[in-house]
């Protein structure tokens, strides 16, 4: 451990190629430990092409954005190879919840929600401005005011806590507004 003390950030963060191989072929057995554990705990196995895939993933993060995370390292604070160890799992569990992401087009969402029975004066479908609300924003108001769900059905299909369909209607809705009081000149 006390070589990997000794390790300049300096010259990797400068562009310094001999430092940059220097360093990956001294760590890649610490963030490859690392990410495999991690899999290993969260996920129950862990493919090694996956393993292998999060390690050139967590040396990506160390260069983006002009080595931004790298030049981020205190050696006041922590050792190498532990915070080399804290971003190699961050990496692996934020892959794990990316994975875990359901992604489902609108159209086949709002497809499967059975529709209520129409009132005699509800409009048929809502008039929205194009563009203005998020994707997610159109969907809830949409599952709320044309398939007539409320909140917890809403939650349930989209897998969400209620609260997030509450902020998320709510945001939508103040967009509206102010969208149409734009429109009307209202202040």
């Amino acid at each position: 451990m006390a070589r990997a003390e000794r390790i300049e950030i300096g010259p990797l963060v400068a562009g310094d190629a001999r430092a940059w191989d220097a360093f990956v072929a001294r760590f890649t057995a610490v963030v490859y430990s690392a990410v495999g554990k991690t899999l290993r705990t969260h996920a129950g196995a862990a493919d090694e092409w996956v393993i292998e895939e999060l390690v050139q993933d967590v040396f990506t993060r160390l260069v983006k954005y002009d080595c931004r995370l790298l030049a981020s390292y205190d050696p006041a604070k922590s050792s190498l190879v532990t915070w080399l160890t804290i971003v190699a799992r961050s990496t692996a569990i934020d892959f794990l919840r990316r994975r875990r992401l359901q992604t489902v087009p609108l159209e086949d969402q709002l497809d499967d929600v059975p529709a209520p029975e129409p009132a005699a004066s509800a409009p048929q479908s809502l008039a929205l401005p194009p563009d203005l609300l998020s994707p997610r924003q159109e969907l809830v108001l949409r599952m709320m005011f044309e398939k007539d769900m409320d909140v917890p059905q809403i939650a349930h299909v989209l897998n969400v806590n209620e609260q997030t369909v509450r902020s998320t209607k709510h945001k939508g809705i103040d967009k509206l507004r102010r969208y149409f009081q734009d429109q009307s000149g209202d202040t």
